[in-house]
């Protein structure tokens, strides 16, 4: 459990504050039904409602999990972000104190657009992504559609070039917009997978849960085999093609916990919480197979053979210790892989262990 710091009263706060946001807007949303005289619309309503009750269990379960300890901090900024969560909740409860059974059916759908225009703020994008990214494009998903919904009903009622139509298309633009610039910030373009940034984002917070836990923390690196001569031989096109493909390979191959990253040209990272010693064997025995097996070709259909070299570096301190740094782990994970590729590539270098895990085969 937590030990309650100042900081973790923080990070408890903004994921209650979510929390709590969208129970405003069900609540809202659910006196919209009650009163609304347009059945059908009233009916969109209520399934606004539902769809803002499923929200706020999102964001009651990761809090549960953070209490637990499943989860890193999620932020670093938790007082400015804290501050900024308490403002939109303070102006969503604002729009709440409306005298909702006086309202006609025009006002009605004009506060639904309020509420939705302060839920897609895009912290919550952010902390949707950072809290859990294997998710996360299920997520958002379901909030596409429950926005939609309501842009929906607003077409019923107007028309698209009536000040409402075109509050409609705004809220539906906006949101656009939004995920754009999310995935575009933590995403690499070409294969999908998260970027850089997202790790350096990332493996602090992972290390920081692992050493205040004691909980088995993995890194690995994976380098495609002799890319170069993969674009010298068959062209570029081809060798993004081959990229993609293999990075489609990584993410069936690892767990939903875990996250994979384009770290360079022809190189990947993978985060994966919660995998041991033991388990190392078994995860990066699946990556080699799925990378192995993949069908690739050229425009003229020659097959393109395509193989990976693994390293990595499994982390098992006891709870309370110090993190370890980003560049340790991934330096470690970078000598495994050395060892990989120096052996022959295709393969997986030993892991290099670290904390209770040196211990562990001394």
């Amino acid at each position: 459990m937590r030990d309650g710091g100042a900081k973790e009263t923080r990070v408890r706060e903004v994921l209650r504050l979510c929390a709590n946001m969208d129970e405003q807007a069900e609540r809202l949303y659910g006196e919209l039904a009650r009163f609304c005289k347009d059945p059908d619309l009233a009916t969109t309503f209520a399934q606004l409602a539902r769809d803002e009750a499923e929200h706020t269990g999102w964001w009651e379960d990761l809090l549960t999990a953070w209490e637990q300890g499943l989860l890193p901090d999620i932020v670093n900024e938790t007082e400015d972000l804290e501050q900024r969560l308490s403002t939109l909740y303070d102006e969503l409860s604002a729009v709440g104190a409306t005298q909702l059974a006086e309202l006609d059916q025009d006002a009605m759908l004009a506060l639904a657009a309020r509420v939705e225009f302060f839920m897609i703020d895009p912290v919550f994008s952010e902390l949707i992504n950072l809290t859990e990214p294997a998710r996360a494009t299920r997520r958002h998903a379901a909030y596409q559609a429950h926005l939609q919904r309501l842009v929906d009903a607003i077409g019923r009622y107007y028309d698209p070039g009536s000040l409402a139509g075109l509050l409609a298309s705004v809220l539906a633009r906006t949101w656009q917009d939004t995920q754009r610039l999310a995935v575009q910030a933590t995403h690499d373009t070409l294969t999908g997978l998260h970027n850089r940034r997202a790790l350096y984002t990332h493996l602090p917070q992972w290390a920081a849960w692992s050493a205040r836990y004691g909980h088995p923390l993995t890194v690995l690196l994976v380098d495609i085999d002799f890319f170069k001569g993969v674009n010298d031989e068959y062209g570029h096109a081809t060798g993004d093609s081959a990229l993609k493909a293999v990075a489609a390979a990584l993410r069936r191959a690892v767990r939903s916990a875990d996250l994979v990253v384009r770290y360079g040209g022809d190189e990947f990272a993978i985060i994966a919480p919660e995998t041991t010693l033991a388990e190392y064997d078994d995860l990066t025995s699946r990556i080699l197979t799925t990378v192995r097996t993949l069908e690739v070709t050229d425009e003229r259909g020659r097959h393109i053979p395509l193989s990976v070299s693994i390293g990595g570096t499994v982390a098992l301190d006891p709870a309370g210790s110090v993190p370890r740094r980003v560049d340790m782990l991934l330096a470690s994970a970078d000598q495994s892989l050395y060892v990989a590729k120096r052996d022959g590539r295709a393969r997986v270098g030993p892991p290099v262990l670290l904390g209770i895990a040196e211990e562990l085969t001394a």
